[in-house]
């Protein structure tokens, strides 16, 4: 399983997401490893992060970002159009005797689940990148566009995330404050579910610089002052009150 999350702040978006993959029937014995990769730039002002089936993505993220740079392709929703556009088209030629889903209750085999989550900016009217945008596309649906107004979108194990987003986020703030934020909603998920884990992947998206792949170090220091931040919350809670 997964946890994506793209939050967007006063100067820039963040995107983010574990690097855990597992295998087999969560009901049972599963395998996993902590080497996906799940956050991808495919152009100067575009993210494309997936859950899933993570092969499966991997091999249709490989395609976007290589039309995408062929094409000159620049822009959330010119990406979006292009992941609905690739992974429609290859779904429908690798699975025609599948149905999307199948309803629940009901026997038989859908087809892999995966999710795309696009988050970036597109040009306003003037050509320039200020214009955020946060979208998501599921297989189950048949990759239908659906467009997040509220500042994030969140794909996979998001019953946590979500519960701490409702609380701590605030679309106001900067890059810098949603960029800890982010990473303290994927690894706290993690400390309390199995199936999100691994190294935390994270890129930035900005009007000015576009899109920024952080480094393992940049990352790992994010974390390190979130634990100091979630050190001192403990600490107030037991205070003397001598």
């Amino acid at each position: 399983m997964t946890l994506l999350v793209a939050l967007r702040g006063k100067d820039g978006i963040v995107a983010a997401a574990d690097s855990r993959g597992t295998f087999g029937d969560p009901r049972g014995v599963t395998a996993q490893n902590d080497s996906q990769q799940k956050v991808h730039l495919v152009s100067a002002h575009a993210a494309v992060l997936m859950a899933g089936s993570g092969e499966l993505g991997t091999q249709l993220v490989t395609e976007i970002a290589a039309l995408a740079r062929q094409q000159r392709m620049d822009g959330a929703t010119q990406a979006m159009q292009l992941v609905r556009q690739i992974a429609r088209a290859r779904y429908a030629e690798w699975f025609p005797h599948l149905p999307p889903a199948v309803p629940p209750g009901m026997a038989g085999i859908g087809r892999p689940e995966l999710a795309f989550m696009v988050a970036g900016y597109d040009a306003d009217a003037g050509g320039q990148y200020t214009v955020p945008r946060l979208y998501q596309v599921i297989s189950v649906l048949d990759f239908p566009p659906t467009l997040h107004e509220y500042g994030f979108a969140l794909s996979g194990i998001a019953q946590y995330a979500l519960y701490l987003l409702n609380r701590l986020y605030e679309p106001d703030r900067s890059l810098k404050d949603l960029l800890a934020l982010a990473v303290y909603v994927i690894t706290e998920t993690a400390s309390q579910d199995g199936k999100v884990g691994g190294p935390v992947r994270v890129v930035t998206v900005t009007p000015e610089r576009g899109g920024v792949t952080l480094t393992d170090d940049e990352v790992r220091k994010i974390h390190e002052s979130n634990e100091e931040r979630g050190a001192a919350l403990r600490k107030s809670f037991y205070t003397s009150s001598k």
